[in-house]
């Protein structure tokens, strides 16, 4: 098991605060217990509430002592002892109830990686963009998924054949293969979404207090993270999820906790996503940009102002942005970064 980690450390990480060294020590922390003997894996779901319910009972017990009263000198004694024998047991009640949530929280955790493997093979792929460039990931069904810069997806080497669950953190955006009797549903920071068509992009990371998805065609399900929901997603349309159509985004305020639609998502976001069709016939860079950038909505500079006279010939047909920069980098032999809609290259 590794060292234990500070209090202050843990706090920043389930408020967000953390930076991605931090993350990625709490992430090595927490899987070190995993050979460890969690001592609820094997109660049932009934010893499971009875358990809740006397840890809060006695919490209660600890903390419904009837307010102070004015006391004989004598007995002063004897009441500042009771009430910090008290205050201690409600200190051990605290801890033993913090303790219980991390114990369930990682039984919890442990049953959503087995329903995410395959049964037969039980392999994850762990895919995380570092880079300061889009990065494609094909998954098993062929679907397609573009990571943003400090996103990473997880996903199942071979789909179950009842469900396909992937898990993200970070920006994605889904071009997903269509399969009625197999859904697709995305387990994120702290929201579901559930595919019901075929491109959208989902937005949620740790570093922000939103979470939000847009859909470009096709239409998904979006619902608030619980900790039934992200073990077993419902296969079905559920009474409290937020259906999405094309043109339509849901912002989830964590915070508030308040899933809310728009009727109109943000059509520049998503422009670098859509799909055009460009030709370029023995055209020099510095023509070219201008046209990307009306067509996308993005800003797209070079590093180094030679870079203007290169030319391209090329049939850049049903392409979107991301697509088109890696024709560039392919054909030209340049490179990229890319913050938010700004675009260098180099």
């Amino acid at each position: 098991m590794e060292e234990p980690i500070s209090v202050e450390l843990l706090e920043r990480y389930i408020k967000g605060d953390c930076t991605q060294d931090e993350v990625a020590l709490v992430k090595k922390w927490y899987r070190s217990f995993e050979h460890n003997n969690d001592y609820v894996s094997g109660i049932s779901l009934a010893e499971e509430k009875e358990l809740e319910e006397k840890i809060y009972s006695h919490i209660l017990n600890n903390i419904s002592a009837p307010a102070d009263e004015e006391e004989p000198v004598e007995t002063q004694g004897r009441s500042i002892f009771s009430r910090w024998y008290a205050i201690a047991g409600v200190a051990a009640a605290i801890v033993i109830c913090v303790t219980a949530y991390f114990l369930v929280t990682y039984r919890e955790q442990k049953i959503k990686e087995i329903q995410l493997a395959d049964v037969s093979t039980r392999e994850i792929e762990d895919v995380t963009n570092n880079s300061d460039q889009i990065h494609k990931v094909v998954l098993p069904d062929n679907s397609s998924v573009w990571l943003k810069p400090n996103s990473e997806i997880t996903f199942p080497r071979t789909f179950d054949s009842k469900s396909r669950v992937v898990s993200i953190s970070g920006e994605c955006f889904f071009e997903v293969t269509k399969n009625p009797k197999c859904p697709f549903i995305i387990n994120s920071r702290s929201i579901i979404t559930k595919v019901w068509g075929t491109s959208f992009l989902v937005r949620d990371n740790y570093r922000s207090n939103t979470a939000e998805v847009s859909v470009i065609t096709g239409k998904v399900s979006v619902s608030i993270k619980t900790a039934y929901n992200s073990v077993q997603p419902s296969l079905k349309m559920e009474k409290d999820e937020v259906m999405l159509y094309p043109h339509q985004k849901a912002i989830y305020l964590i915070d508030q906790h308040i899933l809310k639609p728009i009727a109109e998502s943000d059509e520049g976001s998503l422009q670098l996503w859509r799909r055009v069709n460009l030709y370029f016939d023995s055209k020099p860079l510095r023509e070219i940009i201008p046209i990307l950038n009306s067509k996308f909505h993005v800003h797209i500079t070079v590093k180094d102002k030679n870079l203007n006279h290169y030319i391209l010939n090329a049939d850049l047909t049903g392409f979107n942005l991301p697509d088109v920069l890696q024709a560039l980098k392919k054909s030209l032999n340049i490179s990229y970064q890319i913050t938010d809609s700004d675009i260098e290259l180099e």
